[in-house]
């Protein structure tokens, strides 16, 4: 029946042709040698042998199957692809057809089908064409017989259709085609359906294409049968491909719009389809319902399926038809009612995260949940199973359903906020706060996706679970930030976003302010959060941005802050009030009304104007403004008319005046001139005038006064400063009988600054101004003790004493000499000294003033007529008031040396008398820092008398020097004298007091009439000067062993004691005798001090030993003392090997060594210069010195010692031309800095505490002890300014010009 032959090519050569087509050679057919073609392997194929094979049905498959083989084969070969595609295609062309058809083998159908494509995407249109339409013939044909058979032509059908759209268009009876494949759908083969659903769906898509001739749509008159064939077939069919065919079928349906057409139109199936199923049912539904359903029951089967693709496929499905405009809410409510969405749930939670499916789970379920009645019972119930994946979305920037997935939980948390548990809030919570914080990095966010997250927070805030979140605040808290941050950034495109940002801030924030979270950490942190969100981010915004913004977010904000500001009155609440009204909020106000003059933006400005009173002057200040909001203009100009009207309605114009009245004085504090200063003037003129009887008679209230008095003193205050604006004589006479005469109290309000001061400077109310300072004194000071640190206008008060330039120095002396004049302690006037004592601690000036005003005067009074017969616990103090005045006082302020003089000898006679009864108490140690300060202002050229009578005072002198004995030789044996100890405290008291006595007595109040050299021999008890003598040795036994505060000012006391010894104008008076024992001891102490830590009593000592090593006592050789000490020139040693060592001399090094240059400085300059000075300062070593000095590290005593090394020729010149280019560097650099350190030298003065207690004023004159006796050196040895380095530079080239002259 055929002949087919394949052999190996007789000639090797891989060149030689094939055979021609016209070849003599015939198959064993006898077949004419045309139709044979051969092989590029040398083997032939005979076209007809090769179609009667595959056309026999009887073939055996094998032979079919290897001839399609090798066919395929050959196919492959260009050559035998172009001979047979260009001349005898038409003769394997219906054989193939039929071939697939033809036997029931599925390699014999696949392999026909295989070669058919290979011809087709060789042959393209022309070979594609004819196969399609063969094969659309063969399905056409009127005496179809459906069988197994047909499902390889109905499978290569499909397959042409899809990978060759063109072979449609030769098709020829489509109708016929599309209706024997309807038909074919009755089929009971699932595997037949499959395949013809597949081409009906390719048909459907080629259908629809402009390609088609006629332009009928052959398909229209078949939908409904389709639908109804395709659901059934869905719903019964257990194979996924048959299922993803179906799906694809009724998706191009739907796509053509076949759907909506059969859900709305009321065809009846069974007459369509002539099938045995009544689609009617029984209780009268509409077949677009019943169709419903059919489409809810044959969905869930692919939906029920484990393949990912199948499901997916189904819901796209699902989503697509249910989107369509043309599906009803009807149909879409019998969907949920057929449990479809709990199919999808079910699917969410089976999903395994994976994107594709669950993503199209939301998108049904968003359409779904348009039945809201049916559906919300379903999103309850997998609304646990929604939240799951909730994350899945929100992490993804910009994912296309996030809308609908929060949209989702939206629903569900508002219609069963019971749903919502304790977990499920934390984690929806905290999902969603994650996204703002990604949408306020720049990552981005959908419109209705941030609208929905705010709503969310919301409903989630409201909810009953919410109160056991413990993740929910923190949450809130970030979400409310991060919303408002990212709502203001895109204001310009998003203005929408603003408002629901708002509204999550106002709902954060009632949240905070639930009973059950109101004291709880987090509560408060929450509330505090929305505080700064506002005050840091919202306010400065809204400042700058209030011009371009619409009235809607206006108004957010304004409610926001109004929420806020009259729902809290902590500290925090106040603090924004502060900042809001610091950004000129009245100002601003107007501003928003001149943008949006309408009722609603009127009343929120005038409401928050009122709450922003009520926090800053106390709760119900606001109210006036807040019952007159409605009443009240737009235009501050306006407002201002209002306050000189009268009117019948006195009740509604009196509430507008007081409101307005209101925002004038509280604006006023923050200098917001809501119109010009003599507008203003006159409309307050107006008012006094219009309500003088009221005012007058003590009608009007402190809600009146209040504002009245501040308002009239600042604006007068500004007429004054400019003469252009004019006052009214009669408004000013009212005005001060209203202040003389009404009962009012200045501690109970806040007033301006400047309206205070021009108070102050009115002489014709000062007795009523007097009153109120002692209304003020007496709530500052409760008890006498209390000190109430929030008494409005202290600040002020104390300020304006200070200045000057009002009467309130003189209105509180005059008030302290009317106490004082009732001749008993009162508790006004302990108020009193409270009262001023906290003055002067805030402002020291506040002391001059007093003091210029004769304070003086009146504590004299005071202490003549009441210091005798008071308790102690008011001469302490009386003390401790005295002792702040004169610890804060300037000396040049201290005139009335007289009344001084008076109060320091009834102190004494006090202090004497009660020693002798008493012993030391508190009174005596605050009484000898009074006597210390008289002292040090002496120094400066005050209370000279007072100084003098205290250094002559042989009481005095004797109790204070056995007081010292008694607690040096105690402390000397015991373990009492330790720091920070009474005792201790006690002794550095009474040291310094001796120092400030030795300085007094040394310069000014007795120069001369001391003999000084006897403070080195004389045993104790024989001195006959009445002034203090502590001899040396005892101030050595204390610097010895005592504490290191004890040591500090010990040392300090004998350099003060041994400088006036060595002053030579005394020692002419009186020789210098002392025993050489004596003075051997006093080195050695000092000699021991040299390293000591604190580099002052390191310096102190060292100074004194120069300073006798400079003595010139008869007999005695002063620097053999230390000849032959060792430990003298180990000092010497350790200096010069230091300052030469080969290594960067750093400042903390040179001044680790600056007290040993004194030493050095008295060796040098000594007329018998110890021998061994030559060898510690070497050629070699002064040179080192000199290498390691720069203009940065040079100090003081290092030219101090260079000065020295100069007169005494160890210098080279060599080294002395290097030394004075370093020296002038350094000049320049300390010039450059001078500025500087006239900067530092002009310090604030140290202030005492008000308690003024012992240790307080033993700190207060220690520092004041340091800075006077070496104000350039702190306790680390470091300079404080350069003042003394310019000096001592211009000394050395002074001297080296000099050295210069005497060699020439």
């Amino acid at each position: 029946m055929y002949q087919y032959h394949h052999y190996e090519h007789p000639n090797p050569e891989p060149s030689s042709p094939s055979p021609s087509p016209s070849s003599s050679t015939s198959c064993s057919q006898g077949h004419r040698s045309s139709l044979i073609l051969s092989t590029e392997e040398g083997g032939r194929i005979c076209l007809l042998c090769f179609s009667n094979l595959i056309s026999n049905p009887n073939s055996p498959s094998f032979h079919v199957s290897y001839a399609l083989s090798q066919l395929s084969h050959a196919v492959s070969q260009p050559n035998f692809l172009r001979q047979l595609l260009s001349f005898h295609f038409h003769v394997i062309l219906s054989p193939l057809v039929l071939s697939i058809s033809s036997f029931n083998d599925d390699q014999v159908a696949q392999q026909a089908i295989d070669l058919i494509s290979q011809l087709c995407d060789a042959g393209g249109f022309d070979v594609s064409g004819q196969f399609v339409a063969r094969i659309a013939d063969s399905l056409s044909s009127g005496g179809l017989a459906w069988s197994h058979c047909q499902l390889y032509s109905l499978h290569c059908l499909g397959f042409l259709l899809s990978h060759h759209t063109d072979g449609y268009t030769c098709i020829k009876d489509k109708a016929a085609l599309v209706y024997n494949l309807v038909m074919g759908l009755q089929l009971p083969s699932e595997e037949i359906k499959g395949e013809i659903m597949f081409v009906l769906y390719r048909l459907c898509l080629l259908l629809s294409l402009p390609k088609d001739e006629d332009g009928a749509d052959v398909l229209l008159k078949y939908s409904p049968v389709l639908l109804y064939l395709s659901l059934d077939t869905l719903m019964k069919t257990q194979r996924d491909d048959v299922r993803l065919n179906c799906i694809a079928l009724l998706k191009a349906l739907g796509e053509r719009g076949f759907l909506s057409d059969a859900f709305s139109s009321e065809f009846n199936m069974l007459d369509s389809c002539e099938a045995n199923t009544d689609m009617q049912t029984t209780d009268g539904e509409t077949n677009g319902t019943s169709l419903t359903r059919l489409f809810a029951e044959a969905i869930k089967s692919p939906l029920l399926s484990a393949d990912t693709q199948v499901q997916v496929a189904a819901l796209e499905f699902v989503f697509h038809c249910l989107s369509q405009g043309d599906c009803s809410g009807k149909q879409i409510e019998v969907l949920v009612e057929e449990n479809l969405a709990d199919y999808i749930f079910e699917i969410l939670r089976l999903s395994e995260q994976k994107d594709q499916v669950f993503s199209s789970c939301l998108q049904v379920l968003d359409v779904l949940s348009t039945a809201e009645h049916s559906f919300k019972q379903r999103l309850a119930i997998g609304f646990t199973t929604l939240v799951s994946v909730l994350p899945l979305v929100a992490e993804v920037p910009l994912h296309p359903l996030q809308p609908q997935m929060l949209k989702l939980v939206l629903n569900g948390i508002s219609t069963f906020p019971g749903v919502v548990s304790v977990k499920l809030i934390e984690e929806i919570s905290n999902a969603l706060a994650q996204m703002l914080k990604r949408h306020t990095a720049g990552m981005g966010m959908l419109s209705e996706t941030f609208v929905a997250v705010c709503s969310i927070f919301v409903v989630l805030a409201k909810s009953p679970s919410s109160a056991g979140a413990s993740a929910l605040m923190p949450a809130l808290q970030e979400a409310s930030r991060h919303a408002v941050l990212a709502s203001l950034s895109i204001y310009d495109r998003e203005p929408s976003q603003l408002l629901h940002s708002l509204y999550l801030l106002k709902e954060a924030y009632a949240f905070g302010h639930q009973s059950n979270c109101f004291d709880s950490g987090t509560g408060i942190q929450l509330r505090h959060s929305v505080l700064q969100v506002c005050q840091k981010h919202l306010l400065p915004w809204f400042v700058t941005a209030v011009n371009e913004m619409e009235e809607e977010s206006i108004l957010g904000i304004l409610e926001i802050l109004h929420l806020i500001l009259s729902h809290g009155h902590d500290n925090q609440v106040l603090e924004l009030t502060q900042s809001v009204l610091s950004l000129s909020w009245f100002h601003l106000s107007f501003q928003c009304l001149g943008l949006y003059p309408t009722e609603r933006m009127k009343l929120r400005v005038y409401v928050l104007l009122g709450s922003i009173v009520d926090n800053f002057l106390g709760d119900g200040s606001g109210q006036p403004i807040r019952a007159a909001a409605s009443s009240l203009p737009a235009d501050p100009v306006d407002l201002l008319f209002l306050l000189g009207q009268k009117g019948t309605n006195r009740s509604e114009l009196s509430s507008c005046q007081t409101a307005v009245l209101q925002i004038l004085y509280v604006s006023s504090f923050y200098d917001e001139l809501l119109a010009d200063k003599q507008l203003v003037l006159a409309s307050v003129e107006q008012y006094i005038l219009a309500n003088s009887s009221h005012l007058c008679c003590g009608a009007e209230n402190l809600i009146i006064t209040a504002p009245l008095l501040n308002l009239y003193g600042l604006y007068r205050g500004f007429a004054e400063l400019s003469y252009q604006i004019c006052y009214s004589p009669e408004a000013e006479k009212i005005f001060f009988h209203l202040v003389t005469e009404q009962d009012w109290d200045i501690s109970s309000f806040d007033i301006h600054l400047s309206s205070l001061k021009w108070l102050f400077q009115q002489e014709r109310i000062s007795i009523s101004l007097s009153s109120q300072i002692l209304k003020l004194c007496r709530k500052w000071c409760s008890n006498g003790t209390q000190m109430n640190c929030q008494i409005p206008n202290f600040q002020y008060i104390a300020q304006l004493t200070a200045t000057g330039d009002n009467l309130l120095p003189k209105v509180m002396i005059s008030l302290l000499e009317h106490l004082v004049g009732e001749e008993m302690m009162t508790d006004d006037l302990v108020s009193l000294f409270h009262f001023i004592s906290s003055i002067i601690h805030n402002f020291p000036d506040a002391s001059d003033q007093l003091c210029l005003h004769g304070i003086g005067n009146a504590v004299q009074i005071l202490c003549s007529n009441l210091l005798s017969s008071l308790s102690l616990e008011n001469r302490v103090i009386i003390s401790r008031f005295i002792f702040i005045i004169l610890s804060s006082a300037q000396a040049q302020t201290l005139r009335d040396d007289e009344a001084w003089l008076a109060i320091i000898m009834k102190f004494l006679d006090a202090f004497t008398s009660t020693m002798t009864a008493n012993g030391w108490t508190e009174e005596h140690f605050l009484v000898v820092g009074v006597l210390s300060l008289v002292l040090h202002h002496s120094t400066q050229g005050a209370l000279i008398e007072a100084s003098r009578f205290i250094c002559l005072n042989s009481s005095l002198a004797s109790l204070i020097q056995a007081a010292i004995d008694e607690l040096s030789t105690n402390g000397s044996t015991s373990s009492e004298l330790t720091e920070g100890t009474n005792t201790e405290q006690a002794l550095v008291l009474l040291l310094l007091f001796y120092h400030f006595n030795l300085r007094s007595s040394l310069q000014v109040v007795l120069p001369g009439t001391i003999d000084w050299p006897n403070f080195l021999k004389q045993p104790k008890g024989t001195c006959t000067c009445p002034s203090m003598g502590i001899l040396c040795q005892d101030l050595c036994k204390l610097i010895h062993w005592g504490s290191p505060l004890i040591k500090l000012v010990a040392s300090y006391c004998l350099l003060e004691l041994l400088t006036g010894v060595s002053d030579p104008r005394r020692r002419q008076q009186s020789n210098l005798r002392c025993p050489v024992r004596h003075l051997r001891s006093v080195v050695a102490v000092l000699e021991g001090m040299v390293f000591d830590t604190d580099m002052r009593i390191s310096m102190n000592s060292c100074l004194c030993l120069s300073m006798i090593l400079g003595w010139e006592t008869p007999g005695v050789d002063h620097t053999s003392l230390v000849r032959s000490n060792g430990w003298c020139r180990m000092i010497m040693e350790e200096l010069a090997v230091s300052l030469a060592a080969p290594c960067p001399v750093s400042k903390s090094l040179m001044n680790h060594h600056r007290p040993a240059v004194h030493i050095a400085r008295a060796l040098l300059k000594s007329k018998i210069t110890p021998p061994w000075m030559k060898s510690v300062f070497d050629e070699v070593r002064v040179s080192g010195i000199i290498e390691n000095l720069s203009p940065n590290n040079v100090s003081a005593e290092a030219i101090l010692l260079c000065q020295e090394l100069l007169q005494s020729a160890f210098l080279k010149p060599a080294q002395i031309a290097t030394l004075k280019q370093i020296l002038q560097a350094c000049r320049r650099r300390v010039c450059m800095g001078s500025s500087e350190d006239e900067s530092m030298g002009d310090q604030t003065r140290k202030l005492i505490a008000v308690s003024g207690d012992l240790a307080e004023v033993c700190d207060f004159l220690l520092e004041l002890m340091l800075s006077k006796s070496q104000p350039d050196i702190d306790s680390s040895g470091s300079h404080m300014t350069n003042h003394r380095l310019a000096e001592e530079i211009d000394l050395f080239f002074r001297l080296l010009a000099e050295n210069e002259n005497l060699t020439q």
